[in-house]
């Protein structure tokens, strides 16, 4: 009894440890302490703690060898890729760097499944913690987008890092109203948490975090299709279908109407008059011009579909330099498609994002299979990997955005654990059936 409680705190202490470290650089109050010294003393304990307990780490892994498979696929053609096409413009140290945390964070995120309470825990406090520091901002000004700019709501002070800080807010909070889902243990509680979606759903709409506003959107027609899925998989189905077809006619009829001839408030702060106006101005440092430059530049060569034009040639490409690893950042660091799959495709080729869309989508279609076996906190990680991924399509950046692989190692963890437990009884069987015949 013992030995088992040291192996549930051990496996508590490890998902608090590396889901911190995780979201080191994203929690804007750990910057102001010191992100980075909080990133290498989170990143240390998480590997002790995981040194601690390696053996059903590694008994886990055995159990989804497939996945391990694709990953090590996937990541031998950024390997490729980058020594083939890229190693004389972009410094070894922006592959190493892809290699070392990425790995890092996949073997954090697997070793977290074991303990995903204590993953949506740490995520509920950080989302709590913008709260607090909205309302108390609310309360100062008589708003939250009133007085200083939102974006600066933390007092950091320097335009060049706070520009982008509602994307971040609505990212925090996204991933927690999805934790609270997951945590809440009862009735009320759920009710709650269930009450607190529309809200949060409102308030990203106002601040213009559109990322997070998309991402948690498309995880809640997930989570809905997930309880279809549940009564009937054949109009689970059917209803996706009928989706689908919807929003292609939506976009189609949308896409008739010239952008230019909608008037908007030049000033109006929420994601739709935001997403006016930037359509009516042809920025290209804006989302959807650096999408179709992106898309021209690649389909421009068709002699480089296959395998790409090696990793972090995108940068080069484009004038800005060559990009670096996580910490030591460059201009060229800076500069990306704003999606994870163009940018593979862009630099890796079909190939790259071939195996890249088989490793994402394997976890959500093997967890749709087990859904009612799953626990409400590891729907909940699966909800948020759902998120992430989605994220990952709309700002992500591949060598950067660590924290899908983070969610997506959680996932498949959690798959693994699930496939223990699947097999565990039938050797119990067995084992008693032979008892009794000898």
């Amino acid at each position: 009894m013992q030995v088992r409680y040291n192996a549930q705190t051990i496996a508590r202490w490890t998902s608090v440890a590396v889901t911190v470290a995780v979201l080191a650089k994203t929690f804007v109050p750990f910057y102001l302490i010191g992100s980075t010294a909080i990133f290498a003393a989170s990143v240390a304990a998480g590997l002790v703690l995981v040194a601690l307990s390696w053996r059903p780490i590694f008994v886990s892994a055995r159990h989804v060898r497939g996945a391990l498979i694709v990953v090590a696929l996937f990541y031998a053609v950024i390997v490729v890729s980058f020594l083939v096409y890229s190693r004389a413009a972009v410094p070894a140290t922006h592959l190493l760097g892809i290699l070392i945390i990425h790995g890092i964070i996949l073997i954090f995120g697997f070793s977290a499944a074991r303990a995903p309470k204590m993953v949506l825990l740490v995520l509920l406090g950080m989302a709590t913690i913008y709260v607090a520091v909205l309302a108390l901002h609310a309360l100062r000004f008589g708003g939250v987008t009133t007085g200083i700019n939102i974006d600066d709501i933390f007092g950091i002070g320097v335009p060049a890092i706070y520009i982008t800080f509602h994307q971040n807010i609505g990212f925090v909070l996204g991933v927690g109203i999805l934790a609270a889902l997951g945590l809440a243990s009862n009735r009320i509680m759920q009710t709650l948490a269930k009450s607190a979606l529309p809200i949060v759903l409102l308030f990203l709409f106002h601040i213009a975090a559109r990322t997070a506003l998309v991402a948690l959107a498309t995880t809640l027609v997930f989570l809905s299709f997930t309880t279809l899925w549940a009564y009937s998989r054949k109009v689970a189905l059917l209803t996706a279908a009928a989706v689908v077809v919807a929003g292609t006619i939506a976009l189609g009829v949308l896409s008739q109407h010239a952008p230019n001839q909608i008037a908007v408030d030049a000033t109006a702060p929420d994601a739709v008059s935001r997403t006016i106006r930037e359509l009516q101005d042809p920025n290209p440092g804006f989302r959807l011009p650096i999408w179709k430059h992106t898309w021209r530049r690649i389909v421009s060569e068709p002699n480089r579909l296959l395998f790409g034009r090696g990793v972090g040639m995108y940068p080069v490409d484009a004038g800005f330099g060559s990009p670096d690893w996580l910490l030591h950042p460059t201009e060229g660091s800076k500069h990306y498609p704003h999606n994870v799959g163009l940018e593979l495709l862009y630099e890796s080729g079909i190939v790259g994002l071939l195996l890249f869309s088989m490793l994402t989508a394997w976890p959500i279609i093997t967890s749709l299979r087990r859904w009612s076996a799953l626990s409400p906190a590891e729907r909940s990680a699966v909800a948020i990997y759902i998120f992430v991924l989605v994220s990952s399509q709309i700002s992500g950046a591949f060598a950067y955005t660590y924290i899908l692989q983070f969610f997506l190692a959680l996932t498949i963890g959690i798959i693994a654990l699930k496939r223990i437990t699947e097999v565990t009884p039938k050797r119990l069987i067995v084992a008693s059936s032979q008892s009794i015949f000898t």
